[in-house]
């Protein structure tokens, strides 16, 4: 399961809102220190035989659903930063800048 905050859906609306897309990817890569990064990228559609879909407009392949169990994605404002924070209590570290996990 995914959950997105309401600040963060509205912001992720409003990145897909201008685009010739149909939402995001969210998905699992290898990087960092850690081992692990999540990452949010644009998609033209979703592979309707494979694709876990929440809220209509996020994506999530089989392999990274599989290690996102009740993952969490927020919208941040620290400052002059403004970002999304992803979470998944199955994260056992993370590195010190917070840009990779492992499980």
């Amino acid at each position: 399961m995914v959950i997105v905050s309401a600040d963060a859906l509205e912001r992720l609306k409003q990145k897909i809102k201008n685009r010739q897309v149909w939402g995001l990817r969210l998905s699992m890569k290898p990087n960092g220190c850690n081992g692990w990064s999540y990452d949010l990228s644009y998609l033209e559609e979703p592979n309707a035989s494979s694709d876990a879909v929440f809220y209509g407009i996020i994506a999530v392949d089989p392999m990274t659903f599989s290690y996102v169990d009740q993952i969490s994605i927020d919208w941040t404002e620290d400052g002059l930063n403004e970002y999304f924070e992803i979470r998944s209590p199955q994260e056992t570290a993370r590195c010190g800048c917070g840009e990779s996990f492992t499980l």
